[in-house]
C-alpha cells in the first residue's frame, strides 16, 4: 500500500518528491492558491498526510497582495475542516528553509498548535532516511486514529497492558481523549507524552536510569526490547521510547534496590554481570565521574547527569503526568541550552545558582574516590 500525501510550496516543489518514500509513500506536489479553495481541494484529495511550506508568500503565482498568506492560515483551515469531518484527518507537516522555526511553532508559544511535526530543509536534505521514517509513521499513526472512530482508549493506543493503565490513568489524559474532536488532538496528546519524560522515556533517558554510558545504545536497545520494556503504540515505530515504569521494575530485580540510589559505576558493573553483555558507565558531564548518582538525561545535551549537578528547566506548561526536565551543570556554564532547538531556559528558581555554576571550578565538589 502507498499512502497518498500533498506536499505545498510556492517554490521548491523538488521536496516532494525528497519527502517521498518509494513505495509507501508519494508526496503530490501542490502549487498555491487561494487559501480557501486550496484547502478545499486538498481535502477532496483525501490525503493522509500533508506537508506545508511555511513561507508560501515569496512567489504566489496569480494571487494579490492581499490574498497572499504563510503555511499556518492555510494549517488552519485544514484542522478547521478535519474537525467538521474526523474519519478525513490526516498529519500535518510544517516545512521551512528558516532554521528558527522549531522555536516559533512550539507548542506553548502559538494559540493553535497545527503541526504534528516541524522540519528544516536542511534537515530534511542531511537526515532523509530518519525523516522519510517519521513521516511514514505520521500515516501509520493517523491510520490507527482514524480506525477507532472517535471512541479513545489510551491502553490501546499505546499498545499497552492492564498494569501500564494506572500510569498514563490521569485525569488530563482521560479528559482530553473524552473532547477530542478529530485525530489530531489525540496525536497532539500522544506526542506530548512521546517528547517529554514521564510514562515514557527516550532511550538517553533510560541509559541514564541504568548508570550506562549512551555510546552503549544499540546493545541496551536489544536488551530491554528482550525484556519487553518497549513501547509499541501509535508512533513508536519512528520515535523509539521505553516504558518508564517496567524499566524500573525491570532495573530493581536486577540491581536489588531503586536503581539510581547506586553510583553509575556500580550499576555498569551489575547489570554487565546479570545480562551477559559489557557495559562502560556512564560518567557526569561535570566532572567525568562514574561514581556520580546518574538518574537522567540532561534536557540539552540529553547525556546522563545527576541531581546535585543540574539545574531544573523552566516549563511554562507542564502537565502532572510529565517529568520536568533538568539541564546539567556543562551545558549551563558552556550556555548550551540555549542554542538547543527549542531554546531551553532556566526555572527562577535555580537561576541564581546558575550564575554561579557559569564561574565556577570544575575540580570542585568532585566525588570523593571518583573516576577521573
Amino acid at each position: 500500500m502507498t499512502y497518498k500525501g500533498i506536499f505545498v510550496d510556492d517554490q521548491e516543489l523538488v521536496y516532494a518528491e525528497t519527502l517521498s518514500t518509494p513505495e509507501h509513500l508519494e508526496f503530490k506536489p501542490q502549487d498555491v492558491e487561494e487559501v480557501a479553495v486550496l484547502a478545499r481541494k486538498i481535502v477532496g484529495e483525501s490525503p493522509i498526510i500533508v506537508a506545508i511550506d511555511y513561507r508560501l508568500d515569496e512567489a504566489p503565482a496569480g494571487l494579490q497582495a492581499d490574498q497572499t498568506y504563510k503555511g499556518s492560515a492555510l494549517a488552519q483551515h485544514l484542522r478547521d475542516a478535519s474537525i467538521e469531518h474526523p474519519d478525513q484527518d490526516f498529519a500535518l507537516a510544517l516545512v521551512s528553509a528558516e532554521s528558527k522555526i522549531k522555536t516559533l511553532y512550539r507548542p506553548d508559544k502559538t494559540a493553535h498548535d497545527l503541526f504534528d511535526r516541524v522540519y528544516v530543509k536542511e534537515d530534511i536534505n542531511n537526515q532523509r532516511a530518519a525523516i522519510r521514517l517519521e513521516l511514514l509513521s505520521l500515516c501509520h499513526g493517523y491510520e490507527k486514529l482514524r480506525a477507532v472512530g472517535n471512541k479513545y482508549d489510551i491502553i490501546d493506543l499505546m499498545a499497552g497492558n492492564d498494569d501500564d493503565r494506572p500510569h498514563v490513568d490521569a485525569q488530563e489524559i482521560r479528559t482530553k481523549l473524552a473532547e477530542a474532536a478529530a485525530p489530531h488532538v489525540v496525536a497532539r496528546m500522544l506526542f506530548n507524552l512521546i517528547d517529554r519524560p514521564g510514562p515514557l522515556l527516550t532511550t538517553e533517558y533510560a541509559c541514564a536510569h541504568l548508570g550506562i554510558d549512551p555510546g552503549d545504545r544499540q546493545t541496551i536497545i536489544g536488551v530491554m526490547r528482550d525484556a519487553g520494556i518497549a513501547y509499541e503504540g501509535v508512533f513508536g515505530d519512528a520515535w523509539p521510547r521505553w516504558w518508564a515504569h517496567r524499566l524500573e521494575n525491570w532495573a530493581q530485580g536486577i540491581f536489588k534496590r531503586r536503581a539510581t540510589g547506586l553510583p553509575a559505576a556500580d550499576r555498569a558493573r551489575i547489570l554487565s554481570e546479570s545480562v551477559g553483555k559489557e557495559f562502560e558507565p556512564a560518567r557526569s558531564p561535570w566532572n567525568q565521574s562514574s561514581n556520580e548518582l546518574i538518574s537522567f538525561a540532561c534536557a540539552s545535551c540529553a547525556r546522563g547527569t545527576e541531581l546535585r549537578h543540574s539545574v531544573a528547566a523552566f516549563e511554562p506548561s507542564q502537565p502532572r503526568y510529565i517529568v520536568r526536565r533538568r539541564i546539567c551543570w556543562d551545558c549551563v556554564q558552556k550556555d548550551q541550552y540555549e542554542a538547543v532547538e527549542p531554546p531551553l531556559s532556566i526555572d527562577d528558581a535555580d537561576k541564581d545558582l546558575a550564575e554561579q555554576v557559569k564561574g565556577r571550578d570544575r575540580n570542585e565538589g568532585h566525588t570523593d574516590g571518583a573516576e577521573a
